[in-house]
């Protein structure tokens, strides 16, 4: 059941992250903040996780878990906006964790600017400090596409952002695909007018857990990022949007494809087919107008060069 009288609504996806999971949920439930539900979604998890959700549950009643197979974290992530109650939303990746003051301190500048976002501009770092609290600082922008694509750290992942619930109750993750933050993310920001940031070191990005992006790379992996591509193309073909897309198509997409291309770049494993692949997609992304290779960096040009020599030495 969905609890009633909620202000922040927060999403947990969670998969085999036990040994991370006591630190993620502790910080969030001892937030300065306490009006909050805490949405977690067991994503088919077999290490354990599940037994510590269970026990939180029993212990705090703004605990709700919801129990799927092993869909993918998109998936979970949808799964939790169709059960939000809250007035916002703020998501947290299970393996990480936030700073006491997190939600406080962007619920007051949301408030106080009346902006349907507030995001955490630096992301890089953590620092458990307080906060003066009668004294935020915070910086309102009114060009708000513009300003994440600059910033791609911070502006590409949904997880150091406060949203208002009708601004992402229906927007769905694409299902079934690695790197899932940066369409939805992108897309989002077209509809927004304005939002804030502020300047404060408030989320524990995980660094010990091995991510997506530093694993191995594989030829689903180009396909998924080949997926969010198509998928953020056609939604800024919408006539209302279509004047942004040269601009996400230069920042947004070149900079997905340099990710393609620098990891299928350096890895080692199944280092032909996945050379093939990548070059085949590239080929298809084009013909598409997903992109131009005049508008990629020279350093990114020479290594899919590089790529080819190598491709046809094989």
């Amino acid at each position: 059941m969905k609890r009633n009288n909620c202000t922040i609504s927060v999403i947990i996806p969670v998969y085999n992250v036990a040994e991370y999971l006591l630190r993620c949920l502790d910080s969030v439930l001892s937030q300065t903040y306490s009006d909050i539900e805490v949405i977690c979604v067991d994503d088919g998890s077999t290490d354990g996780s599940s037994e510590i959700l269970a026990d939180y549950f029993h212990r705090d009643n703004r605990i709700r878990i919801i129990s799927q197979a092993n869909f993918g974290q998109s998936a979970a992530r949808n799964a939790g906006l169709k059960q939000i109650s809250g007035e916002y939303v703020f998501f947290v990746d299970s393996d990480d964790f936030i700073h006491k003051q997190t939600l406080e301190i962007l619920l007051k500048v949301m408030q106080k600017t009346e902006v349907p976002v507030v995001a955490i501009d630096d992301v890089k770092h953590y620092s458990g400090a307080l906060i003066d609290l009668e004294n935020l600082q915070y910086t309102v922008h009114h060009n708000p596409l513009e300003h994440i694509l600059q910033n791609e750290a911070s502006g590409s992942v949904i997880w150091n952002k406060l949203y208002k619930a009708d601004l992402v109750r229906n927007r769905q993750f694409i299902r079934g695909i690695y790197f899932e933050d940066w369409p939805w993310t992108t897309c989002l920001f077209a509809d927004v007018k304005n939002y804030a940031t502020v300047p404060y070191a408030l989320y524990g990005y995980n660094t010990e857990n091995a991510s997506t992006m530093r694993s191995v790379f594989t030829m689903e992996k180009v396909w998924n990022f080949a997926v969010g591509i198509r998928a953020t193309q056609k939604y800024f073909a919408d006539f209302e949007r279509q004047h942004l897309w040269p601009l996400v198509r230069k920042k947004r997409i070149c900079a997905s494809i340099k990710h393609m291309v620098n990891a299928v770049y350096h890895e080692k494993e199944n280092q032909p087919e996945l050379d093939k692949f990548l070059l085949a997609m590239l080929s298809q992304l084009r013909q598409a107008e997903c992109f131009f290779y005049y508008e990629l960096p020279l350093k990114v040009l020479i290594r899919i060069l590089k790529i080819r020599i190598r491709r046809r030495r094989k």
